[in-house]
């Protein structure tokens, strides 16, 4: 009966020790993470922490009943009555109260308190760039548009306010959103460059004003910008000089002015003078071409006067069919073919043609082309050549009369049953002598106003 008394006792110890461990593991569980914590708590809505922390109370509060009972069994199994011993004293209760909740003796095991959540990160703020950060300095009291203005002269000068070496004039001008002037010549006070200078500073003076721009820099700023004001203003501007300069300048400036209306003069009497020469020429061409052709009237009016004084006298082998062919033909003038060689002829003309852009031909009409040429009842007739733009490869002589004026060109197409005349032109000796040598062109005329067709000649001729 002792032995299983005994057995019963240490299975119960194994328990209860058992027991002990379980509920302490789940308390540590739940002090790990604030997850565990909220899901413990919050299972089935009753506080199981609290239940937990009850339970390990009196599983321990168990221990002290288990020894003392061993105890007890141990002496009566002895058979001999023992003067009870003096229980040992109790541990000192812990400073904090148990909860009242708990179950068990009176000495508690105090509530384990929920560990607190450590603060929230907070993200750190980005850097500014230099262009905010002057942007902030500056403050509210101007309008953004001025603000910005501000800031970017502001960081644009940062470089030069603390410079040692000396900047160049040039440079200074920039600082006001100015061009420099092509030369550093003296200038007066009043020159529209230099109020524009003026009205420049007295608008950064309202910029980097102390009761409007906050920045710490702005007053630097603005007293380098003076400085560089004052510079400009030394630099360019007329000094005061006394009486003897001022007569110097005045008589310079007045040589330079003569000088440059005297070289104006100058231009202007040569281009005058051109002009004059370039009129003479033009009338003396126009007076030399009116005299060739009063010589050539008057010569193909002599020429008709004396055959129609000696028509009479002269024998004609054919009977004159029109007055064209009597006045083109030399033996209406004089009697004798030899005579009139003699008299007549006085030159040579000699003749190379060619025509480009005739006009294309119909279906069934794709004939050849050629040319006839003509001085006075003096006519050739060129080869017949295929294609829009013949070359006729022959030169062509004709003997020049007193009477003959002008060439006359024809051109003509093959047909079936007649030949079709495609265009015509004339063309008087003064603009074939101008031209001597050198190609021409001239238009063709025909009844077709869609048609530029164009006959180019080259002619020279060879006086007597």
């Amino acid at each position: 009966m002792s032995s299983c008394t005994e057995w019963l006792h240490r299975i119960a110890l194994v328990v209860v020790a058992f027991i002990v461990l379980i509920l302490l593991g789940i308390l540590a569980s739940l002090g790990l993470t604030d997850e565990a914590w909220d899901l413990w708590s919050d299972l089935r809505g009753m506080d199981l922490s609290t239940y937990f922390v009850a339970l390990l109370i009196g599983s321990l509060s168990s221990f002290p009943v288990l020894f003392f009972g061993k105890s007890k069994l141990e002496e009566g199994q002895q058979g001999a009555p023992k003067a009870p011993r003096e229980a040992p004293p109790a541990p000192a209760a812990p400073a904090a109260s148990a909860p009242s909740g708990g179950s068990g003796g009176s000495g508690g095991v105090p509530k384990p308190t929920r560990p607190t959540r450590p603060p929230a990160k907070v993200p750190k703020p980005k850097p500014l760039s230099p262009r905010s950060q002057a942007r902030q300095l500056v403050g509210t009291r101007m309008s953004e548009e001025q603000a910005a203005k501000a800031v970017d002269k502001i960081l644009a000068l940062r470089s030069y306010v603390d410079r040692v070496e000396p900047i160049d004039l040039d440079e200074m001008w920039g600082f006001f959103d100015l061009d420099p002037p092509a030369s550093r010549r003296s200038m007066d006070p009043t020159d529209p460059l230099l109020q524009r200078l003026k009205g420049k500073l007295n608008r950064q003076r309202l910029l980097f004003h102390p009761d409007k721009n906050g920045h710490p820099e702005a007053e630097k700023t603005f007293k380098f910008l003076e400085v560089c004001h004052r510079k400009l203003m030394t630099s360019y501007t007329r000094q005061t000089e006394s009486v003897h300069q001022r007569t110097r300048r005045e008589e310079e400036e007045l040589k330079q002015e003569e000088a440059r209306r005297q070289k104006q003069e100058e231009e202007r009497r040569a281009q005058m003078e051109l002009l004059e020469r370039e009129e003479e020429e033009k009338m003396r061409r126009v007076e030399l071409q009116k005299q060739r052709l009063d010589q050539m009237l008057e010569a193909k009016r002599s020429a008709f006067e004396a055959k129609h004084n000696q028509s009479q006298m002269v024998s004609r082998d054919a009977p004159i069919v029109s007055l064209f062919t009597s006045c083109g033909s030399s033996k209406s003038i004089l009697g004798k073919k030899e005579d009139a060689e003699e008299t007549s002829v006085i030159g040579r003309l000699s003749v190379r043609l060619r025509a480009r852009d005739l006009p294309a031909p119909e279906l069934l009409f794709a004939g050849h082309h050629y040319a006839v040429l003509s001085v006075g009842d003096q006519t050739f007739e060129t080869k017949r050549v295929p294609g829009q733009n013949c070359q006729w490869d022959a030169n062509y002589d004709f003997p020049i009369h007193r009477v003959d004026t002008s060439l006359a060109v024809s051109v003509f197409r093959e047909g079936w049953f007649q030949d079709s005349l495609l265009g015509k032109t004339e063309i008087p000796f003064l603009d074939i002598e101008e031209w001597s040598g050198h190609w021409m062109g001239r238009l063709l005329e025909s009844e077709n106003t869609e048609s530029l067709s164009v006959v180019e000649l080259q002619a020279s001729f060879d006086w007597f």
